[in-house]
Formats: C-alpha cells, structure tokens, sequence
C-alpha cells in the first residue's frame, strides 16, 4: 500500500475520491429529502384541491338557494313573507360570497404548493446530476490509480467539479432545505 501512495499524485487521488464519495452521499441525501418533500407538497396540492371543489359545490348551493328565494319572494303575498324571504335572500347572499372568498384562498394556497413543488423538483434534478457526476468523477479516480494514469485522475477531477457546481446548486436554489 505505501508502494502505491509513493507518488505524490496517488495521495492526492486517495484524497479527492474520499471527498467525492462524501459529496456524493450529501447530495443522494438532498436528493431524497426533495423526493420526500415533493410527496407531501404532492398529496396538500391534491387535498386542497379537493376542499376547493367542496367550496365550490357549497357556494352554487349557496347561488342555488338565493335564486328559490329571488322567485319566492316575488310571490309573497304579504309584507311579513317579503321580509322573511328578503332577510333569506340577504344570508343565502352573504354564504355564497364567504364561500367565494373561501374558494380563493384556497386556490391561492393549492397554486403556493404545486409552484414549491416544480421548485423542489427542480432541486432534486440537480441533485440527481451531481450524483451521477459524483459517481463518475469517482469510478475515474479508482481506475487511474489502478492503472496509474494521472490524466484520468485529472478528468475525472472536471467530472467532480461539475458535480460540485451542481450540488451548490441544488443547495442553494430555492426553497432551502434544512
């Protein structure tokens, strides 16, 4: 073994695929926990969704209502009936509005989730890639110190720096992971 390590360039060989090798499993675990966290944005998008489409059938039980009203009270017969469908006119009204309201907010959250999902997703394509060029740059480095050529240590270096640039930015593209 230190027959090996004799050359100053094996050390550095030795070194750098250690340091891939790291860089490799902190990117995998990037990558995983984006994989996790596009699931769950994945199943509120979908959920959201769905609590959208009940206030949406509420709110045109809602319009629903209000019309009955609108021709009943065109019927009324007297005062007292006008005043009751009047004031059922007002509420039916003001429950179809509260459920507009409702059905926005509920969009403009279902639409925060899946653009923080296509994010992390895009997260995760960068830690992909480091990966693999991690991978490469390392399968590189073993073969030149079992073949003792320095020029496939120092291509396998370019692979590494891909690779770091990649991870760098799946670390710091956002939204942060911690």
């Amino acid at each position: 073994m230190t027959e090996i390590l004799k050359e100053k360039w094996m050390k550095g060989v030795a070194v750098t695929t250690t340091c891939l090798a790291v860089m490799t499993a902190i990117a995998a675990a990037r990558g995983a926990a984006c994989g996790v966290k596009t699931q769950l944005l994945t199943a509120l998008e979908s959920s959201k969704w769905a609590y959208y489409q009940a206030k949406s059938i509420k709110e045109n039980l809602a319009e629903v209502q209000l019309n009955a009203f609108e021709v009943e009270i065109v019927g009324a017969v007297n005062t007292a009936q006008k005043a009751l469908f009047a004031q059922k006119i007002k509420s039916a009204s003001a429950e179809a509005t509260r459920y507009d309201k409702e059905k926005n907010q509920i969009r403009q959250d279902a639409e925060d989730a899946a653009a923080t999902n296509k994010l992390l997703s895009k997260k995760a394509n960068y830690f992909s890639a480091a990966v693999v060029f991690f991978q490469i740059a390392i399968m590189l480095s073993s073969v030149s110190a079992l073949l003792g050529k320095k020029f496939m240590w120092i291509v396998g270096l370019v692979f590494g720096l891909v690779a770091i640039g990649l991870l760098g930015m799946g670390l710091f593209l956002q939204p942060l992971l911690f």
